[in-house]
């Protein structure tokens, strides 16, 4: 008699957890982040520039980065989650290395950090290999900053 208590509780429990994480809420992007990323960006050197795009769709707990590059090559999609005042790539083996975005003084910092795969597929120590920046101009919009949100 007890057992079948004891199922019938955990059971119970069980369709509790589910029917809450069935409802549960996406995790909102800030506005102040959303207005400060947000855009098409560039940055020009002598011979060449480079464009990517950020954009934030409703609902969606990550931004849409496309590296649109200097056109030429077809653009690669990426997304981009919110950590503090920074949108963070992660690195994935033949896609993508680390990449980390700032604004400062109305500017992307965009700095990205090679990372190393072992034959297991896993990435190893990258923490110590060289990062790299490119500083990109918003084009077609003021400059926006970053303010913290009120909690």
């Amino acid at each position: 008699m007890n057992s079948s208590r004891i199922m019938k509780q955990m059971v119970l429990v069980f369709m509790l957890l589910l029917a809450r994480s069935s409802f549960a809420q996406t995790r909102e992007i800030p506005q102040n982040i959303r207005s400060a990323f947000a855009g098409t960006w560039q940055q020009k050197e002598k011979h060449f520039i480079n464009t990517v795009k950020i954009q934030f769709e409703p609902g969606k707990e990550y931004a849409i980065f496309t590296d649109i590059g200097s056109g030429v090559a077809p653009a690669k999609i990426l997304q981009a989650t919110v950590s503090g005042n920074l949108l963070v790539i992660p690195a994935r083996q033949e896609v993508n290395d680390f990449i980390e975005m700032e604004i400062i003084k109305g500017c992307l910092h965009l700095r990205s950090r090679p990372t190393i795969w072992n034959k297991d597929g896993t990435s190893v120590n990258d923490s110590v290999m060289p990062v790299e920046t490119c500083i990109f101009k918003r084009i077609g919009k003021n400059k926006v900053t970053i303010r913290k949100a009120n909690k």
